[in-house]
């Protein structure tokens, strides 16, 4: 792991940065609904003998490339968003939440089609709380679809901009109809980091992957060790790929090398949950490749940002303050 000095340099320095130029940043991918049911487990119902839980509490929140974009709006950047939700109640929610963030969004009604939901469901036993059951409502999303989120796109992404986040968590939104979002992001000067759950992305021009082990293995349409695989991509394709590993770090392979990669080791947490940490990994690599930081400092810059989400939660919320006090500098 790096000295601490080191990274709270590197913490400060972008930060600074930052607050000297505003980033721009567009997200474009599957919006998520996220609610995170949570109580104490209360034996079988005398009926049904279903286990049940009592005392229970839901919270809702935005996830995918919604939770994306709301990282990086806090963070101080300059973000447009652009999703496709279904007409349907977790739509007008999603609309809801969207509404009250500090960014634009851009977003396609796709008639006949349920938003992707995620339901977590965490049990409480004393002082530990332990994630038991996430519940997914996904359904296959039509080309039409993907086509109209295109044209949004192309008129609303602002004529320059820093970043483009192609965020494919596997709920439709990226497909063959939106790699015209390339040529587009390229159009506008934009570097282009990805999250290439499927296959799709696979080889198109980008500057950076995120992406976990099983995924990697997918992609590379092998069963080899993922930091193996990661190392040969970032060769053959000439992009970034970086690679978390939840407890252990970040594992960087920069793009063109034939180096075996380097692992940033990940901040100790004796209790952690790491759902959306890719994604917060993701929002800050995108700002990294913004400034021009090297992948190294890049994947350096991320991890106390995942510490904190990972011991949140998932979509925590995450601002410099927290930060710095983490890497031991004082409160912004």
């Amino acid at each position: 792991m790096s000295r601490p000095q080191d990274v709270q340099k590197l913490v400060r320095d972008v930060h600074e940065r930052l607050q000297a130029r505003r980033v721009s940043v567009a997200v474009v991918g599957d919006m998520i609904l996220d609610t995170a049911i949570e109580g104490v487990p209360g034996g079988r119902h005398p009926e049904t003998l279903v286990p049940t839980l009592r005392e229970a509490t839901a919270h809702e929140s935005i996830g995918g490339a919604a939770n994306i974009a709301l990282t990086l709006a806090r963070l101080g950047a300059d973000v447009a968003l652009f999703g496709i939700i279904g007409s349907d109640l977790p739509g007008r929610q999603l609309e809801n939440l969207l509404d009250r963030q500090p960014f634009a969004d851009y977003l396609i009604t796709e008639r006949g089609w349920p938003t992707p939901r995620k339901d977590w469901i965490y049990e409480k036993r004393g002082t530990e709380t332990a994630l038991t059951l996430r519940i997914d409502y996904d359904r296959p999303l039509g080309g039409g679809a993907r086509e109209e989120l295109v044209g949004e796109f192309r008129g609303h992404c602002p004529a320059k901009v820093d970043v483009v986040i192609l965020a494919d968590h596997g709920l439709g939104s990226i497909g063959a109809e939106s790699l015209a979002l390339i040529g587009l992001a390229r159009e506008r000067g934009a570097r282009i980091v990805a999250i290439p759950r499927t296959p799709i992305l696979r080889g198109q021009s980008l500057d950076a992957i995120v992406i976990n082990s099983p995924e990697m293995k997918q992609l590379a349409r092998s069963d080899d060790d993922p930091r193996v695989l990661a190392a040969r991509y970032a060769a053959e394709y000439s992009q970034d790929v970086f690679l978390p590993m939840l407890a252990e770090g970040i594992f960087v392979c920069p793009a063109g090398t034939r180096s075996a990669g380097t692992l940033i080791e990940a901040y100790p947490l004796d209790s952690a949950d790491w759902m959306g940490t890719r994604d917060m990994g993701t929002a800050i690599l995108s700002l990294g490749a913004a400034l021009g930081l090297d992948p190294l400092e890049n994947a350096r810059l991320a991890t106390p940002f995942r510490h904190l989400v990972a011991a949140q939660r998932g979509n925590g919320r995450v601002v410099w303050r927290d930060v710095f006090r983490l890497v031991g500098l004082e409160a912004v």
